[in-house]
């Protein structure tokens, strides 16, 4: 029954964003990501600092976020230096 319920959610949450979708959404959308990973980046580095996450947990995590954000960063860059073409 759970999986029923979650494949329907998901449904109604693809059909609101094909109503709801334009560049300006994708743009909040986007930097809303990109945001949650640079917080996460600064939470992992709080945890190396004051030593509630082992260094080596930490840092591959920081990686990943900061890799995460930096490749959205660049691909709402190159999306909007295509469309100023």
């Amino acid at each position: 029954m759970t999986f029923i319920l979650e494949v329907l959610a998901f449904i109604v949450v693809i059909l609101l964003l094909k109503l709801i979708w334009n560049d300006r959404v994708k743009t909040i959308m986007g930097q809303i990501v990109i945001g949650i990973n640079v917080f996460t980046c600064f939470l992992y580095m709080y945890g190396i600092l004051y030593q509630s996450m082992p260094y080596e947990l930490a840092l591959p995590k920081i990686f990943l976020h900061g890799l995460v954000a930096i490749i959205i960063h660049t691909l709402f860059t190159l999306d909007q230096k295509s469309k100023d073409e």
